[in-house]
């Protein structure tokens, strides 16, 4: 992980376009705990939703056109709710979209930008925005809006950032849901209680596979050619849960600060953190494991050894059609992966 990379993810440290705000107007209760759709996608009903930053979206008529970071925009998509504009990470990988993007459909929406720190206001001008949806890991700041065109960003349109810290997986995907419901989208639909379905069963099959191997040391891990950063589980909403199901983490060496997500060491120090399983960060580029593969330190790992590796996909689409797919990966890899000792 490049420090390129570290600012793109910056929580893991702990042309010009001028616009007017759209008219508040006091109404409803707080989106983040109600609010169901009617199916539509639009009209005059009122909107509130209160995020994780404090911050409190009121208008007088539900916002249609809808901008989102990758994930988050994959997120309403799963519930039901299609964006009208998504920027974030958009790169494909052997003709594949990144897995951040979910099931989101390129050739609908428009594109405002396809990686950290790509964010074109005039496009974003263009589409008229009524509201900006992103995640925000800190309950300061939104994670992909670029902090040096931030104010004339949020000139253009009211924002919403997702609440992440404190919670966990399933926690977040409720929230998205109500998100979604509020911008029209019908939580009883079929698509959308299938994957609901789906995703309790895989969650099943990941319970009875942590149980099946009770003492499985799992070690999570973001990489750099210079440096290996170790996840703390509680931090991250995925591996929360997965601990919530009963799965072992390694966890950092020293107590974590609020706002720290992983820990920053040396490669000279990788042996102390002995697992059964390491799962790396897949946002990684391809390069980082080309270097890797020659680090003794990693390779000497004994699950590195034991070919016990598996690839983590953190910021994945918080929907249950996104996530049902990753812990049947999960319930996999456990069930394959043989204590070692």
């Amino acid at each position: 992980m490049s420090p390129h990379l570290l600012t793109r993810r910056g929580f893991l440290r702990g042309a010009t376009a001028t616009g007017v705000l759209l008219g508040l107007a006091a109404c409803g209760d707080s989106g983040s705990t109600a609010g169901t759709g009617d199916g539509a996608s639009g009209g005059a009903r009122p909107f509130r939703y209160t995020d994780g930053r404090g911050t409190t979206v009121d208008l007088a008529a539900r916002p249609t056109r809808v901008v989102a970071q990758s994930s988050a925009a994959a997120a309403l998509w799963d519930a039901g709710f299609q964006v009208t504009g998504v920027y974030g990470e958009l790169g494909t990988t052997d003709g594949k979209l990144n897995y951040q993007a979910g099931n989101i459909d390129l050739g609908k929406i428009e594109v405002v930008g396809k990686t950290y720190g790509e964010f074109n206001l005039e496009r974003y001008a263009a589409l008229r925005p009524e509201l900006l949806v992103d995640l925000s890991f800190d309950d300061k700041t939104l994670w992909y809006v670029p902090q040096g065109s931030a104010d004339k960003v949020y000139a253009l349109a009211p924002s919403i950032g997702m609440k992440m810290p404190g919670l966990d997986l399933p926690a977040i995907i409720e929230n998205f849901m109500a998100l979604a419901g509020q911008l029209g989208a019908d939580p009883d639909a079929a698509p959308v209680q299938a994957a609901r379905t789906g995703f309790q069963s895989a969650v099943d099959e990941v319970k009875a596979a942590i149980a099946a191997k009770p003492g499985l040391r799992v070690l999570a891990v973001s990489r750099d050619p210079a440096k290996l950063y170790v996840a703390d589980p509680d931090a991250h909403p995925d591996l929360k849960h997965l601990a919530s199901l009963g799965a072992k983490f390694v966890t950092p060496s020293r107590p974590m600060k609020p706002g720290e997500y992983f820990e920053e060491v040396s490669w000279e120090q990788a042996g102390r953190y002995s697992a059964d399983v390491v799962v790396y960060d897949g946002r990684e580029v391809p390069t980082v494991a080309e270097t890797v593969e020659k680090i003794a330190t990693w390779t000497n790992l004994d699950a590195v050894r034991a070919g016990q590796v598996y690839r983590w996909q953190p910021a994945a689409p918080y929907s249950y059609a996104a996530s049902a797919p990753i812990y049947r990966d999960v319930a996999g890899w456990l069930n394959k992966a043989k204590p070692l000792g």
